[in-house]
């Protein structure tokens, strides 16, 4: 089997959204030099073959076109996980690099202005990716790279579990939506409890947009099926409430610190089935 990783390249986001378990105690991110070696260190393993670059808000890293560049240099597949808010400044996003990604994988949560503010799902100015520009960005992708497939996350909290955003789907031509049942994360004095669903809620949410997409994937748990490398290259193991570190890819080659990992190869697999 060969495996995605998911390259946290920053924590550093716009937004702060009250559910994210992105807090990894370094606001310096690696440079590029470093980005590279750890690529060149998945690429050695001869087990990955899929990079999704994440953050924070990836696109906030300073050399996010060159490590974007870098990576499918060598060959990868790529997709990326970002709140969309940025995707449309140039200077940001070189428009050029939607040729780069198979995925474009957009968080959306909501698509109530009121409900996104409640989730810290805004910018300070209470600013948030609204349905028309979430519209114009699928535009654009799509009409640099036709093949592009359009995945959104929806992360299910006790705020938007009762929505209804079968719009989105029936009208964007969704290609995968992944639906989230949120996690609980607990790190330092960071603590989102207050958000959690219960199955129940989560199962009716589901339900309720199962036509939505052409490929509509729940996940009620992703602990141990997610590989997630931090800001500072660090292999993390999410099996409780906070993270511990299992290795870092600057140090150790990768197969050396996946072998650590007490990695959900089924729960793997069914998450990225088609």
């Amino acid at each position: 089997m060969t495996y995605k990783v998911n390259l946290h390249i920053t924590q550093k986001c716009n937004y702060a959204c009250k559910y994210c378990f992105a807090r990894f105690d370094h606001d310096n991110d690696l440079p590029l030099d470093q980005w590279k070696h750890i690529i060149d260190n998945l690429k050695n393993s001869g087990i990955v073959d899929a990079i999704n670059f994440a953050g924070g808000e990836p696109v906030l890293h300073k050399d996010f076109p060159a490590i974007v560049n870098y990576a499918y240099e060598q060959g990868f597949k790529l997709s990326i996980i970002t709140n969309g808010s940025l995707m449309l400044n140039p200077a940001l996003m070189p428009p050029e690099l939607f040729a780069k990604f198979e995925t474009l994988g957009i968080s959306v949560d909501s698509i109530n202005p009121e409900t996104l503010v409640a989730l810290g799902a805004c910018n300070k100015s209470q600013e948030v990716l609204t349905y028309e520009k979430l519209s114009k960005l699928i535009a654009l992708a799509r009409s640099i790279n036709p093949s592009i497939r359009i995945k959104l996350n929806t992360v299910i909290t006790n705020l938007n579990a009762d929505e209804d955003l079968t719009t989105i789907g029936k009208e964007l031509s969704i290609d995968r939506w992944k639906m989230l049942r949120m996690k609980l994360f607990i790190h330092d004095n960071f603590n989102n409890a207050s958000l959690l669903t219960n199955q129940a809620e989560f199962d009716s949410f589901v339900a309720r947009h199962a036509e939505v997409s052409r490929d509509v994937v729940p996940e009620n748990d992703m602990t141990r099926s997610y590989i997630m490398v931090d800001n500072q290259g660090r292999l993390l193991d999410d099996e409780t409430e906070d993270y511990k570190v299992v290795g870092n890819l600057l140090a150790e080659d990768f197969r050396t610190v996946f072998a650590r990992y007490s990695f959900d190869e089924a729960t793997y697999a069914s998450r990225y089935a088609s």
